[in-house]
């Protein structure tokens, strides 16, 4: 369901529920089969070529986040977003379900405000 063309973002998450709630809210994702497993190198080299910023989007707990700084380690230029924990909200699928849907566009318009402005002001 990625565009052909790619775009500005592209989220990498643990999960099909993350990747249809972040779908719903504009923002294209993909979920290897697991948390232990990742993107190939090719597979991530393309990508790469496609999508300005990658973000690798786990969730907020010992196993999501050992797995996220492995996968840093190998691909360092990957962004790494995680939830701040706010009770059992873990993930984003989580996180609208427990603060509706209106809570979590302006969530994602933070994060996505944040680093286009970042890249603006890297630019210069």
């Amino acid at each position: 369901m990625l565009s052909k063309n790619g775009g500005d973002d592209l989220v990498i998450t643990k999960s099909l529920k993350d990747v249809m709630v972040l779908y719903e809210h504009g923002i294209p994702a993909i979920a290897p089969c697991s948390e232990n497993l990742f993107v190939s190198d090719s597979q991530y080299d393309r990508l790469k070529k496609k999508y300005k910023r990658i973000y690798l989007f786990y969730d907020n707990d010992e196993p999501g986040i050992k797995a996220m700084c492995k996968i840093k380690k190998q691909h360092n230029d990957l962004i790494v977003l995680f939830l701040p924990r706010h009770g059992s909200d873990k993930d984003i699928s989580d996180y609208r379900k427990a603060h509706g849907s209106k809570n979590t566009v302006e969530l994602i318009n933070k994060v996505k405000s944040y680093y286009e402005e970042k890249d603006k002001t890297s630019t210069i």
